[in-house]
């Protein structure tokens, strides 16, 4: 179900908006004076939405970001470039077979 509520319920009732939207699968609008401002929804639909003012490129772009290795302050910053153009590489010769 999905519904509108105005910021200041909102944040009285965070917790158990939370326990809706994960138990119950509700979808919940925030608007202060009428203008929509976020929208919770459940984590699994998350993955489903589609962003209209992201572009192909954008979208391959985060879709590359998402795929780099977390690193800590520890961590060499050129070992970590080495080992991700190393995956590369390796990607890219079974891609095209070279």
């Amino acid at each position: 179900m999905e519904r509108v509520i105005d910021v200041t319920t909102a944040r009285r009732q965070f917790g158990t908006l939370l326990d809706e939207v994960f138990h119950k699968k509700d979808i919940v609008i925030i608007q202060r004076k009428g203008k929509s401002l976020a929208k919770i929804i459940p984590i699994e639909n998350s993955e489903n939405i589609e962003h209209p003012h992201i572009s192909p490129q954008q979208r391959i772009l985060l879709d590359e970001l998402k795929s780099l290795p977390t690193i800590s302050m520890r961590d060499d910053p050129v070992t970590v470039l080495r080992e991700i153009r190393r995956k590369k590489r390796i990607q890219s010769h079974e891609q095209y077979g070279k």
